[in-house]
């Protein structure tokens, strides 16, 4: 089976609160860890730029990782952890949860089945609320040195993925960024995209987390015999111009009320379901020896449109992937 082993954090509290509740070992430093024998995977979960250095020690002894979003806050350092994992024949994913949602595979499958024709638009809508406290409680969150970014690199990035792996690669992209709605932050709390993908089709990415109340998340791919929105988990248009038996099926299955709160307004109440289901294919590509759905190389594509969005925005012109 698989579980947890040991903890390692900054805070000695925090990590004796995790031991404690999950009646594992608490090590001393990240060294200790990384060498102990028992454990075959590290779960990296320090703030985004500040994945790269506790990656390389543990894929040094040998161990599989999983990083958390984003996978680094540079191209870099996504590199090095990349190179490193190849050089020691370990396994690296990074964490997109979405990705394993029942919805977004049902809507990957009729990607797959050519159902959308050509596809025209693809676009995404993560407009949050998080008030000053969060930003003003957890330094890093508002440091682009820590965290990379903001609306587009924390909250949004799970969007970017997903657009990325429904409409696959952009080619171009134009942005503006703004902080309307939070004092002392490095980072952007408003963003929008204009994409242009290398399918000819053209889409939009609008992150935000000053929107009171905030909004569920939203994604539209729009094509020319179909079109699928989603809210969250919940299907609002899956219409194509040739109907298959099973579509009436999948709108009653997604259609309804949302099940979690989808992080709106509190990070907390956004479902671990995603998590398990990443979590379990990880375990399962270890054990078979194969990549696992997103391995680290994956994980970057997300990161490089990020960083041109952030290019484009700050050098106002039109950023070529």
């Amino acid at each position: 089976g698989t579980g947890p082993v040991g903890i390692y954090d900054t805070d000695p509290a925090r990590s004796f609160s995790f031991g404690q509740r999950y009646s594992c070992r608490i090590y001393d430093s990240p060294d200790d860890l990384c060498r102990d024998p028992d454990i075959d995977i590290v779960c990296i979960c320090t703030p985004s730029g500040h994945h790269l250095e506790p990656a390389l020690r543990a894929i040094g002894e040998g161990k599989h990782c999983i990083i958390e979003k984003p996978l680094e806050i540079t191209l870099e350092r996504c590199d090095r952890i990349i190179e490193a994992g190849i050089k020691n024949n370990v396994i690296i994913s990074g964490i997109f949860p979405m990705r394993f949602s029942d919805v977004n595979r049902e809507l990957r499958k009729a990607i797959d089945a050519g159902r959308f024709g050509k596809f025209v638009l693809g676009d995404v809508y993560v407009k949050w609320f998080r008030n000053q406290a969060y930003y003003n409680e957890v330094k890093w969150r508002g440091s682009i040195s820590d965290g990379g970014g903001g609306a587009v690199m924390n909250q949004g990035i799970h969007s970017v993925d997903l657009l990325q792996w429904f409409m696959g690669k952009v080619d171009s992209v134009c942005a503006f960024t703004s902080s309307p709605g939070h004092v002392d932050i490095e980072v952007e709390d408003t963003a929008v995209a204009a994409l242009k993908f290398s399918n000819g089709a053209l889409g939009v990415i609008e992150a935000s987390t000053a929107v009171n109340p905030g909004f569920f998340r939203k994604i539209e791919i729009l094509g020319t015999k179909g079109s699928v929105v989603l809210e969250e988990e919940v299907i609002k248009t899956w219409e194509f111009a040739e109907e298959f038996n099973d579509d009436q099926m999948v709108r009653d299955r997604f259609s309804g009320t949302h099940t979690s709160g989808g992080g709106v307004s509190d990070p907390k109440a956004i479902s671990d379901e995603g998590h398990i289901r990443q979590f379990l294919d990880i375990t399962e590509a270890i054990d078979a020896r194969r990549k696992p759905a997103i391995d680290a190389i994956e994980a970057r594509k997300a990161v490089e449109l990020v960083l041109a969005i952030y290019e484009s925005a700050a050098k106002n012109r039109i950023v070529y992937l």
